[in-house]
């Protein structure tokens, strides 16, 4: 898992109406496995940026923000929209090979084929590339991805790990893995106030 402990912030990403966006680019991207390569970020700046939207680009997912952000100068409101609508279309995208690799920075294969409602075996297959993955477990693993990513700005991987098995008053005193049901999908309830409380910690300034 990527080590994100971000001292550092450049200009224009530390004008107020860049930061949050630029932050949620980060964390985003390294739940999707764009970032797999750096094993620790400390500075965010457009350098950084442009890394993501050229792995995006490469991955076929936002290439007109990506290009955008990628073509010179732009203005911060300009820079801002395209942050904004290459975040937007990696949350729509799954990569369920680079998510998968990069949710077992955080999760063991057992736990991680738990949460997503199939085995180690299957899991192992999928990595390896010798069985192709279902849409659903796509689905899941794009879903699990994104939520913990919102994680990753108030916790580490042990603390994420043990969010999952906490009770949570927001979710009736029950765990997220025991709301979340069995057979799960994402547009399910209970998946859904999951998802929402998990994006109630993003935040920039949030502790990891």
């Amino acid at each position: 898992m990527t080590v994100v402990r971000i001292a550092t912030v450049d200009a224009p990403l530390n004008g107020p109406a860049l930061l949050a966006p630029a932050v949620g680019l980060v964390r985003r991207a390294l739940a999707l496995g764009l970032l797999a390569d750096q094993p620790q970020i400390n500075r965010l700046d457009l350098d950084l940026v442009r890394d993501i939207a050229r792995e995006a680009s490469r991955a076929g997912v936002g290439q007109d923000a990506a290009l955008g952000i990628l073509q010179g100068e732009n203005t911060p409101e300009r820079l801002r929209l395209l942050i904004g609508r290459l975040d937007g279309a990696l949350a729509e995208s799954a990569m369920p090979d680079r998510e998968l690799r990069g949710l077992l920075g955080v999760f063991d294969l057992d736990g991680l084929a738990t949460l997503l409602g199939t085995s180690a075996m299957s899991l192992r297959r999928y990595l390896a590339g010798t069985r192709a993955m279902p849409d659903m477990l796509a689905a899941r693993t794009h879903w699990l991805a994104l939520v913990v990513a919102d994680l990753a700005g108030a916790y580490n991987a042990f603390g994420i790990r043990r969010w999952f098995d906490r009770p949570r008053p927001q979710l009736g005193g029950r765990p997220p893995r025991e709301a979340m049901g069995a057979g799960w999908t994402p547009e399910s309830v209970g998946a859904a106030q999951v998802a929402a409380l998990a994006g109630a910690l993003a935040g920039v300034g949030a502790a990891t």
